[in-house]
């Protein structure tokens, strides 16, 4: 995750232009344009004159390598563009174990960027995993979390590989911010053997 997706996100959250971004910083609109799309590394000032205009603050974080909410929702709509299911829920499953592996404060700083929506059922899974993971840690859990509510009555089981699972998911197994959401992925799964 880098300052310049971070600032991607927060645009493309708020619905604003490139050119309302431009005009709110004063940074011309082609060079937004050619850091938006990495042709052009921002420096600092530049970065923080783009934050400033979205009303976004950067805290320093140490995540020993940790993968955001975020992050991690922009590399699954990637993967599910790119048709590959098994890259879509390895990103999701490395998520769920980055978010156990830290303590709670950094759960929830790994948690509290909004991700922006992929108009998939990915956004219901990943809304789940989050309110999983800092429940467990009886953290607060973000308000886009909550705002993130599936549909229990169309149950959703993502592809795990090329084939469907052989044997059906064991309700029982599943945990409740999943279930609520219709999202059909047992407590089991969410550890990496």
């Amino acid at each position: 995750m880098t300052i310049v997706d971070s600032l991607r996100r927060a645009r493309r959250r708020e619905r604003l232009s490139l050119r309302t971004v431009a005009d709110r910083s004063g940074i011309g609109l082609t060079n937004l344009s050619a850091i938006e799309n990495a042709r052009r590394d921002p420096t600092t000032a530049t970065a923080q004159r783009i934050a400033d205009a979205l009303g976004l603050t950067f805290v320093p974080v140490f995540v020993r390598g940790r993968t955001s909410a975020a992050a991690t929702s922009d590399a699954v709509a990637r993967a599910e563009a790119a048709g590959d299911d098994r890259l879509s829920y390895r990103e999701f499953i490395q998520l769920a174990d980055d978010l156990a592996s830290v303590d709670g404060v950094t759960r929830v700083l790994l948690a509290v960027e909004e991700p922006v929506r992929t108009e998939t059922r990915w956004d219901d899974a990943i809304a789940a995993l989050v309110e999983f993971r800092l429940s467990e840690a009886g953290a607060p859990v973000p308000q886009w979390v909550i705002d993130r509510q599936g549909s229990a009555d169309e149950p959703w089981e993502p592809r795990r590989a090329a084939l469907p699972l052989p044997f059906p998911v064991d309700i029982s197994a599943v945990a409740e911010p999943f279930l609520r959401r219709g999202v059909l992925i047992e407590k089991n799964e969410l550890q990496s053997a």
